[in-house]
This record gives C-alpha cells, sequence and structure tokens, in this order.
C-alpha cells in the first residue's frame, strides 16, 4: 500500500465532513450522543461509512495543569489496556467529556440547581 502525504489525508479528511450529515438539533437538557464510554448502539451507520464520533463534538479548548493531563494520559491508557480492543478508544478528550457529563448531571441533581429554578 503506498502511503499517503498529509495534504492527501486532509483533503480526504475535508471531502468526507462535506458529504457528512450536519449534526442533529439537541434539545434543552438532552445530553448529546456519542463518544461517550459506552459504544454506539447496535445497528447505528450500517450499510455505510459511520462519521466519527469525535467529528460530531464542537471544538473548545480547556488549559490543564501539567499534573491534571498526565494523570489523564495515565487513566486512558489504563482503561484502554482493561478494555482489551473491545468497544471505543478510550483518549484524554473522552475522559474530559465524560467527567463534564457528570459535573453537569451533579449539578442538575443539586439543591443549588432547584433552588436557582425557584427563583431563591
Amino acid at each position: 500500500m503506498k502511503r499517503k502525504r498529509l495534504a492527501e489525508l486532509v483533503r480526504e479528511e475535508a471531502g468526507d465532513l462535506q458529504e457528512a450529515p450536519a449534526p442533529r438539533e439537541e434539545r434543552p437538557g438532552e445530553a448529546p450522543h456519542g463518544g461517550g464510554l459506552e459504544g454506539s448502539p447496535p445497528g447505528e451507520g450500517q450499510g455505510e461509512r459511520p462519521l466519527p464520533p469525535y467529528l460530531t463534538y464542537v471544538r473548545k479548548e480547556c488549559r490543564l495543569r501539567p499534573d491534571q493531563l498526565d494523570a489523564l494520559t495515565a487513566l486512558a491508557r489504563r482503561l484502554n489496556r482493561e478494555r482489551r480492543g473491545k468497544g471505543e478508544r478510550i483518549t484524554e478528550n473522552t475522559l474530559i467529556r465524560w467527567a463534564v457529563d457528570m459535573l453537569l448531571e451533579n449539578y442538575r441533581n443539586s439543591d443549588i440547581f432547584h433552588s436557582e429554578d425557584k427563583g431563591d
């Protein structure tokens, strides 16, 4: 197999993005699907090559301390070793998305969220 140059790979990805369907609208309070620690639902994307989950997300930068990044990297590697090739690859970004989901879920379930709704 002939090796591809970076420019060729970028052109292919850009072409795939132009052909990809627009991301679906999310309802308020609904968590977006994809790329979490769980796999995709059975039967999804059969017949055509599915869009990689990371391309469905909105880009947002976050600055981390070196110790945070080291711990995230170590955890992602450990989880990937433990999964033994089953399911989706777990990256530092996967763990960050999961942590944000957990933070938001805990906030929604907290007394602070409910008191703000009542106008206190």
